[in-house]
């Protein structure tokens, strides 16, 4: 015992006297200790296993959209005028055939004057140009001169029908009933221009239109039940179906896709407004009381499908499926498992 105290002694003494030192050291060796025992914890494996289950799968064509009216007219003057009668407010109900506006036919009536003078002008001119040349003498100067008076009379034959068109169209009427939801102004009095316009939509034919990739085009036809959810409304589905598929393509940013409507079963456009943003659901298939795993557990391989299945000593083995409905997070399990057999879910 002497001799081991002998020898221990300087040892003792040089960690009295360097003790910070070997306190370091210490605590380096606890970390290096924890660090090599969570590494050796990390690379066991954790494997999660779930059950195989029945329930129900279905199958879903998701596209985006916004709410529009089969029935909507926007109307506008064939030439700018000053507003004299103002039928309808924004938000107010129209009649079919109601007057909505009209402006000053005054102006009008003195343009069509002017264009009558205009058109007599042309006529005499037309009738000098005929005594000046010789039929019987005709050359290909002769031809082009009474070609151009002849074109100029017809010019203004159409000017002053233009503007006789303009007259009778200083009135505009409502070709639906509905409700006014777009006016240049409220006021009469103001100067319209020939871009203004006046716009009528008939609530009763509200509708959700989307567009369809042509490579989906095959999947959907009319009739399939469709859920909507509009952006506006986060907390609120809309039971509805497929009710029309556009006969012609048209060209997005995406590609070549095809237009579809969806009925709206409200007349509400304090509600529903035009232009609102959301997403359809379109029901494509549907299996009731089905064996339903995970689409991330399949495994794919030369045309095949397999699972791994909770085996001897809790190890994941192998097994060959064959498989029906998929959706993009559940598949439709026909033969292979059953239901309770546990299946291991990728991390």
């Amino acid at each position: 015992m002497k001799f081991v105290i002998k020898k221990i002694s300087p040892l003792l003494k040089l960690v009295k006297k360097r003790w910070k030192t070997t306190l370091a050291i210490i605590v380096v060796l606890i970390l290096a200790g924890v660090w090599q025992i969570n590494k050796a914890g990390a690379k066991k494996e954790v494997l999660t296993f779930e059950p195989v289950q029945r329930g129900s799968l279905t199958k879903t064509l998701d596209i985006s959209g916004i709410v529009d009216a089969k029935e909507k007219a926007r109307m506008r003057f064939m030439a700018g005028g000053k507003l004299v009668y103002l039928g309808a407010m924004e938000g107010d109900w129209i009649k079919k055939w109601q007057t909505i506006a009209s402006i000053d036919k005054k102006a009008l009536q003195k343009q069509l004057d002017q264009e009558l003078n205009n058109y007599v002008k042309e006529r005499w001119d037309f009738e000098d140009s005929q005594d000046q040349y010789d039929y019987n003498v005709e050359n290909k100067n002769t031809r082009k001169a009474l070609d151009k008076v002849q074109l100029d009379l017809e010019n203004q034959v159409l000017s002053v029908e233009i503007r006789d068109i303009a007259i009778k169209d200083s009135s505009l009427y409502s070709p639906i009933e509905g409700v006014l939801v777009k006016s240049p102004s409220t006021v009469t009095g103001v100067q319209l221009l020939a871009t203004d316009y006046f716009e009528i939509v008939n609530p009763k034919s509200l509708i959700f239109r989307a567009e369809v990739d042509e490579a989906d085009i095959s999947l959907i036809n009319l009739e399939q039940k469709a859920t909507l959810e509009l952006d506006a409304y986060d907390n609120e589905t809309i039971n509805t179906q497929l009710s029309y598929i556009a006969y012609s393509s048209s060209v997005n940013s995406s590609g070549t896709v095809f237009l579809v409507e969806f009925p709206l079963n409200s007349e509400d456009l304090n509600k529903y407004r035009l232009g609102m943003n959301g997403d359809a659901k379109i029901i494509l298939d549907t299996r009731e009381n089905v064996l339903i795993v995970p689409y991330d557990a399949t495994i794919s391989r030369d045309g095949k499908y397999y699972v791994k299945v909770k085996g001897a000593k809790d190890q994941p083995e192998e097994k060959e499926i064959t498989i029906g409905l998929e959706t993009d997070d559940s598949v439709e399990v026909l033969s292979g498992l059953n239901e309770g057999d546990l299946v291991l879910i990728p991390e």
